[in-house]
């Protein structure tokens, strides 16, 4: 974990993150990115961005699919514990499941090039915790 204060909420939430497959992550984590309203100073839009391009390498059909996001029954779950979250609870946790993110091994050259190269975890939580 990246962050040393997280509540026992959070942390069983990134616990339950880092089990899902590699792919799930990068679905909810785009999920969750497009639906945030965090008051941020951070270009979010690259993030996505960033993780839509490796879904797509992922899934080369995502691209050409509309996503229904109730198929993945166990990402609604994970929405649901997410909305219970405070706000700060939910500021951590996106760093967290970034973070994790950035630490997964794709076992793809390319797609762990691009996220070590252009996820920036860091800066972003730099945003996030000094708002």
């Amino acid at each position: 974990m990246l962050l040393d204060s997280n509540t026992k909420k959070v942390i069983d939430l990134v616990n339950m993150f880092d089990d899902l497959k590699n792919i799930d992550k990068i679905r909810l984590a785009i999920y969750l990115l497009e639906n945030e309203n965090f008051d941020i100073n951070f270009n979010i839009k690259d993030i996505i961005i960033l993780l839509k391009e490796v879904l797509n390498k992922l899934d080369p059909s995502y691209s050409k699919t509309i996503v229904n996001f109730a198929k993945y029954k166990h990402l609604l779950f994970f929405s649901a514990k997410y909305l219970e979250l405070t706000e700060i609870e939910k500021k951590k946790f996106t760093i967290e499941m970034l973070f994790n993110i950035y630490e997964t091994d794709f076992k793809d050259k390319q797609i762990n090039k691009k996220i070590n190269n252009r996820l920036y975890v860091y800066d972003y939580c730099y945003s996030l915790m000094n708002k």
